[in-house]
């Protein structure tokens, strides 16, 4: 996995905004525009910065053969974000809902009702609009 996607999954699980990640680091916003997007990779002083605001090592971030597992939520969050769908109701159904499960405040049954609720709305999203 390239520094890029880490960077950017990182930034995403820890909840951290891109601007507040770069003032932290002590880096334009450009410059980390170009590090998500692999145009550039940051000079070692830079990248032990980011290694510390995220609470992993230099080397972590920086060798591509050491991927990241993501999770349910991360794979939902990625493919909404890599189709340009940042603000969709979806992102925030996730970021609302994922405490009912975590903290298991809602009953097993209540839980798969939800899931059956889920499905039923895909499954009707899916079919063709008059």
């Amino acid at each position: 996995m390239k520094i890029s996607e880490k960077l950017d999954c990182l930034l995403t699980r820890k909840r951290i905004s891109r601007s507040d990640f770069a003032k932290s680091v002590g880096i334009t916003y450009r410059a980390l525009y170009y590090y998500l997007n692999g145009d550039r990779k940051p000079r070692k002083e830079i990248l032990n910065r980011m290694a510390e605001q995220l609470g992993v090592t230099p080397e972590f971030l920086s060798d591509n053969n050491i991927d990241i597992e993501l999770s349910a939520e991360d794979k939902l969050l990625k493919t909404l974000m890599d189709n340009g769908r940042r603000s969709t109701g979806a992102i925030r159904f996730v970021e609302e809902t994922k405490g009912l499960f975590a903290g298991n405040s809602i009953s097993d049954k209540d839980k798969e009702l939800l899931i059956e609720c889920l499905n039923e709305i895909y499954l009707d999203s899916r079919k063709e609009k008059p």
